[in-house]
């Protein structure tokens, strides 16, 4: 089916940003029966709510539904029309067991058009959704439905709540391989949510620095025949083509999904309204707000967050997603936005003053900052105390678990001097220039130093000096699995004291995206990638806050939250037989039937302790800092 462009303006006024946020409501109500006043009479309420047949080409984007509250969700879908005239799409919401939605608790009609590319968001709250439940939703145009997505509202606040399970992943470039990773956590039984860490989208096809020997049928051009995403049209257009895999869709209609971006929903590496990389076809990647705030504004249309876009403010105001999820008595999990509000690299934009760099100092700065400290940034543009709004909710919350859905990876990673030349791990630096080691990239916490130790010592700090207990921080970014210890000092090998560790952090490896083992081939910075086997023994070798690192393998993370214990295992996909086709990894294989999940680690971190044990093979081996 054909779809014309009818809209393609990128510039708002305030009075329309809502609609590229939320649809605009006609009418809501609980229960099968229309209701009187509503501006809704029965017979169009009928023709609306008719379902003659489901129709996945009527919706190719299929269903997603996020954010969920106690007696809340925001629900998305996305309408494939060619006319210019408004439409309006109905919405039924059913308990779990009415799988023919004969029994609804919530049904509704919204309107969308043109201008929001037939785009249906709605964010709900009502007394009739119950804490902790599970519902089943669709939508209806025209006769047509789409298929059924499913949600689970959180626990009522202050409730007892015995276990929570999720999974949570990152960094799914669709043009490097095949979402095999999402086919298999669809199909890890009960999951209450799924968390998203950010690049769900990239900008780019092809990069050559660290995009390449993906699928031929899964490579696709922006509107002008670029390559990388400028315009409102082109973040658009990729994130039409991104939730058009129906393994992805899959995953959304199995559970609500809790996201925040990272740096590809923009530019690599951004900061601010910056993108730093000069190779890119961006003709102001210094300093681009126009296409910042199409990159924002994308975002909030096409995903089903309850974040508004208000077009009208700067372009560090017009949308904010940290925002904090919480689960009776067991668990917080708050949601950063490291990104629109950080300094840029300390040592420079160019390559190698990001990756595989000793750093200036500038990276130890106090004043530098991640998350926005309430300071202007650039151009005297104002940022919020993203910090004081982190740290009020971790050294205040009442749950028994307080985690922390971060972006980029917050434990130190360098590799030392020793691995450094000829024979050893990064054979092309030389070790006289490095004397201390070289960081592996300054875009995560190691080039924000100063404000990463603010962190460290609040939680640890806290409550007299007892600080904070079970603190547990989930990451994506890097395209690797890893468990680790927080602390103040990892220069510093002792562990005891001042340098106690605070908390562990557990990273997921990407879904897609390149990890080094494929990097290898593609170049790694401004020097050519390590040998896998090297790097990962460099790695832990010169990291000893790292228990395990893995930039070899493609998956997901499943998490299983008691009150007694977080329990994380990481998954990784491979195929079933090697063929030349997939070569022997997960992602390069068409089929999923073809995959299969294998368990690399078993991590279990009890309450009230700061300890990793690896349960892997069963009984519990403790791995101390």
């Amino acid at each position: 089916m054909g779809e014309r462009n009818v809209f393609d303006e990128f510039h708002v006024n305030r009075l329309d940003f809502l609609k590229y946020s939320f649809a605009t409501s006609v009418a809501v109500w609980a229960g099968s029966v229309v209701p009187g006043g509503i501006g809704i009479d029965e017979a169009e309420a009928q023709e609306l709510f008719t379902v003659r047949r489901v129709n996945p080409q009527r919706f190719p984007q299929s269903v997603a539904s996020g954010d969920p509250r106690p007696n809340g969700i925001v629900l998305w879908t996305r309408v494939a029309w060619n006319r210019p005239e408004p439409l309006r799409v109905a919405y039924q919401i059913s308990p779990e067991a009415d799988t023919g939605f004969q029994r609804p608790v919530l049904q509704g009609v919204v309107e969308t058009n043109a201008e929001r590319d037939f785009t249906v968001k709605i964010q709900l709250n009502r007394p009739q959704l119950r804490p902790f439940t599970k519902y089943r939703y669709r939508f209806i145009f025209n006769g047509q439905a789409t298929r059924t997505g499913h949600f689970k509202t959180l626990p009522a606040a202050g409730a007892d709540v015995s276990k929570v399970r999720f999974g949570y992943i990152s960094c799914q470039d669709y043009t490097n391989g095949y979402y095999n990773a999402l086919y298999h956590l669809a199909r890890e039984g009960e999951l209450d949510f799924v968390a998203h860490l950010g690049d769900y989208m990239y900008e780019t096809v092809a990069s050559d620095s660290f995009q390449g020997g993906g699928p031929e049928e899964r490579q696709f051009r922006f509107p002008d025949g670029g390559a990388e995403c400028l315009t409102y049209k082109d973040y658009r257009t990729a994130y039409k083509k991104y939730k058009q895999d129906r393994n992805l869709q899959a995953l959304h209609e199995k559970c609500a999904f809790i996201m925040i971006w990272d740096d590809h929903e923009f530019a690599n590496d951004a900061y601010q309204v910056f993108a730093p990389d000069e190779g890119g076809t961006d003709a102001t990647p210094g300093n681009n707000p126009s296409r910042r705030q199409a990159a924002s504004r994308a975002w909030a249309q096409f995903n089903p967050v309850g974040v508004p876009f208000d077009a009208a403010k700067g372009p560090l105001e017009e949308i904010r997603l940290y925002r904090s999820f919480e689960f009776g008595n067991l668990m917080q999990l708050v949601m950063t936005d490291q990104r629109l509000y950080r300094d840029g690299p300390p040592a420079g934009n160019e390559t190698q003053d990001r990756y595989v760099t000793p750093g200036t100092g500038a990276e130890e700065a106090p004043g530098r900052t991640m998350l926005g400290d309430g300071t202007a940034g650039v151009g005297s543009l104002p940022r919020p105390d993203q910090l004081g709004y982190f740290l009020d909710k971790m050294l205040n919350s009442t749950r028994t678990w307080k985690m922390w859905g971060n972006e980029v990876t917050f434990g130190q990673i360098k590799v030392a001097n020793s691995f450094l030349g000829p024979g050893n791990a990064l054979p092309t630096i030389d070790p006289s220039t490095a004397p201390e080691g070289v960081y592996i990239t300054l875009d995560q916490w190691d080039g924000y130093q100063a404000e990463r130790r603010e962190i460290t010592r609040a939680i640890r700090d806290a409550n007299a000096g007892q600080g904070i207990d079970n603190f547990v921080t989930l990451t994506g970014d890097i395209h690797s699995y890893i468990a680790g210890y927080i602390k103040d000092d990892y220069d510093n090998p002792v562990s005891t004291g001042e340098n106690r560790p605070v908390g562990v952090e557990l990273v997921c490896g990407s879904v897609t995206s390149s990890n080094l083992s494929e990097i290898a081939s593609l170049g790694f910075g401004a020097a050519p990638a390590p040998d896998a086997g090297q790097f990962t023994a460099a790695v832990t070798a010169s990291n000893p806050h790292i228990k395990y690192f893995n930039s070899n393998d493609h998956g997901y993370n499943v998490v299983e939250v008691t009150p007694a214990s977080v329990v994380c295992t990481m998954k990784r996909v491979v195929p079933t037989t090697a063929t030349p086709q997939n070569r022997g990894s997960g992602i390069r294989e068409p089929q999923p039937t073809n995959t299969r999940k294998e368990t690399l680690r078993k991590f279990r971190i009890n309450a009230g302790e700061v300890l990793l044990f690896d349960e892997t093979n069963g009984a519990p081996v403790p791995l101390p800092a």
